[in-house]
């Protein structure tokens, strides 16, 4: 059957199907992680209404369905989820999730809403029938007038996985999704993330060791819209034009509806582009109490000679490290 024309705001309204996990334990370390210099961030803030915000940004887009571009065929969920792994047991398990899924639905409907009506009936004069989406096809057709938009997979250079938002044609990266292993990013850990006040770099705290991995993301990129998720759990952040201040929306889960993770995702999109608004308050954060405190529970790595064969003060604080986060960790 034909792929048939979009109604973007009902496909999008779907929430993510339930996905079990079954990560291995962690493996290791790398030893403690190195002070953070060139850090600039000086406070973080929760987009409280970021949930009222994605909603009013869908109601404004039309339910009038827009023809889907055949060389960006949008994933029907009930096949995709057939071509998930489940459980998700690796950070590629998680990775070829959100291609497979929210990132596709993201990309194919961007594409469509841009694509050039003399493109549609190219290609599908060209196929000599409308596509199923059965067959596979990457890039448009050459001497057509649309830029398609497309995800690139990359590598942090510390090994974490995060997809970058493009446009044919163009080097700019839009929006960054960076992912993260939950099993060592716990529902503690996304607690301390999700909150308002001033920004430390704390060596004991994995909510601040990923706020300066988001930062320098960011920079690296030079992106300032990004998302962080381990696929049960899902955040949509930004950095002012200075990055000495950063806004996170409270953690939206993979079953959210109104918004649903695939609008929330949409409308993020649409703001890195700059053709949604984005309300935001920039609260000053100096005077507020501290974040990141000591958290106990966190492993330590050596490089070098022998661990002590006695038995560990297990009320010291231990600093995190980056096999806290990454290798077989997270990404």
């Amino acid at each position: 059957m034909p792929q048939p024309p979009l109604d973007i705001p009902k496909y999008l309204a779907s929430p993510l199907p339930p996905l079990r996990e079954a990560y291995p334990p962690g493996t290791g370390g790398t030893g403690p992680r190195a002070s953070w210099p060139e850090g600039t961030l000086k406070g973080v803030q929760v987009l409280d209404d970021f949930a009222a915000q994605a909603k009013a940004y869908m109601c404004t887009v039309s339910s009038e369905p827009v023809p889907p571009h055949q060389g960006f065929k949008y994933p029907k969920t009930a096949q995709a989820i057939t071509h998930l792994p489940n459980p998700i047991k690796s950070p590629a398990d998680l990775q070829k999730c959100l291609s497979t899924l929210p990132l596709a639905a993201i990309a194919a409907v961007l594409t469509a809403v841009d694509a050039d009506p003399s493109d549609v009936q190219t290609v599908l004069d060209q196929a000599g029938y409308e596509s199923d989406g059965g067959e596979e096809m990457h890039v448009l057709p050459e001497g057509g007038k649309t830029r398609g938009w497309y995800w690139k997979f990359n590598k942090s250079p510390l090994g974490s996985g995060e997809f970058l938002l493009s446009r044919q044609g163009e080097d700019k990266v839009y929006l960054v999704v960076r992912t993260i292993n939950s099993s060592a990013f716990t529902q503690h850990d996304w607690d301390e993330y999700v909150v308002t006040g001033p920004y430390h770099y704390a060596t004991t705290s994995k909510a601040s060791w990923y706020w300066s991995r988001t930062w320098g993301a960011a920079r690296r990129l030079d992106a300032q819209y990004w998302v962080l998720t381990d696929w049960q759990r899902w955040t949509f952040g930004k950095f002012d034009e200075k990055r000495e201040h950063g806004w996170t929306s409270p953690i939206l889960p993979y079953d959210a509806t109104d918004p649903s993770v695939c609008e929330a995702l949409y409308y993020w999109a649409q703001a890195s582009i700059g053709r949604a608004d984005v309300k935001l308050d920039k609260k000053n954060t100096a005077g507020l109490p501290a974040l990141f405190p000591p958290n106990p529970a966190r492993r330590v790595s050596k490089s070098g000679g022998r661990r002590d064969k006695g038995l560990r003060d297990m009320r010291k604080v231990r600093a995190a490290n980056e096999s806290d986060i990454e290798d077989s960790d997270a990404e």
